[in-house]
């Protein structure tokens, strides 16, 4: 009984110098003392929780960021006096002017990196259009056009968007007259093929130039109407004179209000002819021929070529090298050969 209580007694007491030994292993492990331990780490609240984001992707048509990309879209929109002021006209990456029959024009719009959510007055539209928007891979959005529009866009495997058709895309806007009043958005035409469409090609470098711009040009298509660009802040503003105004009026966008600009204009020169009774036009627009450029603020002479009805129309220097584009929208004048262009003064 005495040797167990003793046996005890030393266990007891080995026990307590094991648990001192782990007390001040523990004590050694912790700040030494009198200083108080690290603060846990925070984050530095001048960095960015997350990784910068890479700059957009710079569009094939201007040059610029892609702000809303999707599928190419061509539109053709009104011109005529009672069709302005237009809407959208700002947003596009290229827009196309083009003489219809009475003495007038009509516009194709293409859109790529940005998606206007208002575009018109949607108009009629003629096979030349149809081409331009095929030369794109361009969803086609218009209301009708002449007798033979349909076969070519069927033989050209354009990806059609008609109002005739495809109403529920299009919109009547009440405080305006027929047939001036109708409109769509990017966003509804794209809607059109089954899956999003190729990203248009890049035919043309881009870069700014650093040299004194030209003051603008003067573009007249007829005796009744023409265009003048004048410079204004890097850019063109867009002017036009109709009938017997007897200033150009500046071409503004009807809901924003905002001038519509140009960074690069071309003027295209093509054979026309009237083909029926109403007027219609003939526009040779496969071939090669004369065209002028105005290049962020660069004026040049040089040519236009097409070699085949489903080949791009591409645009030469007087060098016979591709033409190098400032970046931001493009203007493209296609013009008789009797169209009188020409380059305005300075002030």
């Amino acid at each position: 009984m005495r040797i167990s209580l003793v046996l005890l007694i030393a266990l007891l007491s080995l026990a307590a110098v094991l648990s001192a030994c782990g007390n001040r292993d523990r004590e050694a492990s912790g700040p030494p003392v009198g200083q108080e331990p690290d603060p846990p780490a925070q984050e530095d609240p001048s960095s960015p929780a997350d990784p910068t984001e890479p700059p957009a992707d710079p569009s094939p048509l201007t040059g610029l960021p892609m702000v809303s990309p999707g599928s190419p879209v061509a539109v053709a929109i009104g011109n005529n006096p009672d069709a302005r002021p237009q809407t959208g006209l700002t947003g596009a990456d290229i827009v196309y002017e083009i003489p219809a029959e009475g003495g007038i024009t009509r516009f194709l719009a293409v859109f790529h990196s940005r998606a206007p959510e208002v575009v018109g007055p949607v108009r009629s539209s003629r096979p030349y259009f149809a081409l331009l928007a095929k030369e794109w891979g361009a969803v086609f959005g218009h209301c009708g056009g002449d007798p033979e529009l349909s076969r070519y866009i069927n033989e050209w495997k354009v990806v059609d968007a008609n109002e005739f058709a495809l109403g529920h895309l299009f919109w009547r806007d009440s405080s305006r007259s027929m047939p001036n009043n109708l409109y769509t958005s990017v966003e509804n035409l794209r809607k059109v093929p089954s899956a999003e469409l190729p990203a248009p090609p890049q035919r043309y470098e881009f870069k700014d130039r650093s040299v004194k711009p030209e003051a603008g040009i003067s573009i007249r298509y007829g005796k009744s109407y023409s265009v003048e660009y004048r410079l204004a802040e890097g850019v063109y503003n867009r002017y036009i004179l109709q009938g017997s105004q007897a200033e150009p009026v500046l071409h503004v966008d009807r809901d924003s209000e905002e001038p519509v600009t140009a960074s690069n204009i071309i003027v295209q020169y093509t054979t026309m002819r009237v083909i029926d009774s109403e007027g219609r036009l003939n526009i040779d627009m496969v071939g090669s021929g004369k065209a002028v450029f105005l290049l962020g603020g660069v004026y040049e002479e040089g040519t236009w070529k097409k070699t085949g009805t489903l080949e791009p129309t591409v645009f030469y220097d007087a060098h016979g090298e591709k033409i190098t584009l400032a970046p931001g929208q493009t203007w493209i004048h296609i013009v008789s050969p009797d169209a009188v262009v020409k380059l305005i003064p300075p002030e």
